[in-house]
């Protein structure tokens, strides 16, 4: 049995990314916290490849990426920036109602976006 390894492309503009982010968390590029944003950027696009499970022979580019994707990274930016003041994030604080769930899974709320663009649904 071959397995081929995951998609990993790059199909994101890190500087528009990072600009959308940004602006949705009301900061500006000179804030104290812009580079910390810009830094999630990579991270919030690669944890969109590992869910979508997509073959890299499908691989997308900036041009041919869905629409949705590109709010969805951005959401994922965002979710991944907010948890930093979230260290307590646990199972526990979510069912209580204490913590939204977005800082447990950065991708909640997204993976209606992401999952009709997969085309591998493996099995581990």
């Amino acid at each position: 049995m071959t397995v081929t390894a995951p998609d990993t492309s790059v199909w994101w503009d890190a500087t528009a990314v990072t600009a959308a982010a940004l602006a949705r968390l009301r900061l500006t590029d000179g804030d104290v916290d812009a580079a910390r944003v810009a830094a999630e950027v990579e991270t919030a696009g690669q944890l969109i490849n590992q869910r979508a499970d997509r073959d890299p022979a499908d691989a997308y580019t900036v041009e041919t990426a869905p629409a949705e994707w590109q709010s969805a990274i951005v959401t994922v930016v965002v979710n991944l920036y907010r948890a930093k003041d979230q260290p307590a994030a646990s199972i526990d604080g979510m069912m209580l109602g204490a913590v939204p769930p977005s800082y447990v899974d950065p991708l909640a709320g997204v993976r209606t976006l992401i999952d009709p663009h997969r085309t591998r649904r493996g099995v581990g």
